[in-house]
């Protein structure tokens, strides 16, 4: 697969996962909806409230945009500080270039090399020290903040070949801008799954 059809499937993808996330956002307002219709009708001093109110649906469709909103600016608050603050966030231990391990040392090289080929500045690198499974991700907005993180068991299994691969697949995430997608994605799927711990806090409650 040359570029270009690359390029086009990566919009494809991007295209799709805007619709469900559409999708996402509005089951969550119809399932507040139906909770909301739900609890009004287990109140005894409340009359009978028929299935289909549109003042109760635009309520609930505002507040759970409010929730949604304050929660992925929370999360984009944090995430836009760059790709070192995300690595961080995830347990990430930057690999200073005065590094003595081998390893190490052979990852900082290809980054390195990844870098000059593709005429950017070198992103600052990340080892996941817990993680033996074999992974490794590109964080950041921009590419002047962009970082790489790769997990201790990649670091450890992989030949430097296998390692170039892996670092040119996150040099083209850099590249092509779908950090800043991806950031823009974990920031509304917060947004989402705050709505659903809300709900579910709200249910156990009711259950006690």
């Amino acid at each position: 697969m040359d570029f270009f059809a690359a390029q086009a499937q990566a919009r494809k993808r991007t295209h799709r996962l805007v619709l469900l996330f559409i999708l996402a956002v509005l089951g969550t307002v119809l399932a507040g909806y139906a909770a909301a219709v739900f609890l009004l009708n287990q109140d005894p001093h409340h009359g009978a409230l028929i299935w289909w109110d549109p003042l109760l649906l635009a309520w609930t469709a505002g507040a759970t945009t409010v929730v949604v909103g304050i929660a992925s600016l929370y999360k984009w608050s944090q995430l836009r500080a760059g790709g070192a603050a995300v690595a961080e966030l995830v347990g990430g231990r930057l690999v200073s270039g005065d590094t003595t391990d081998l390893k190490e040392r052979r990852l900082l090289n290809v980054v390195e090399e990844m870098a000059i080929a593709s005429g950017i500045p070198m992103p600052v690198v990340y080892v996941l020290e817990n993680e033996s499974g074999l992974n490794a991700f590109a964080a950041g907005l921009t590419t002047s903040d962009a970082a790489v993180a790769v997990t201790r068991g990649l670091l450890d299994k992989l030949s430097r070949d296998e390692l170039q691969g892996v670092i040119g697949h996150e040099f083209s995430h850099i590249l092509n801008g779908d950090m800043r997608l991806n950031v823009r994605i974990t920031a509304i799927v917060f947004g989402i799954l705050v709505i659903g711990l809300l709900g579910r806090g709200i249910l156990q409650s009711i259950g006690r």
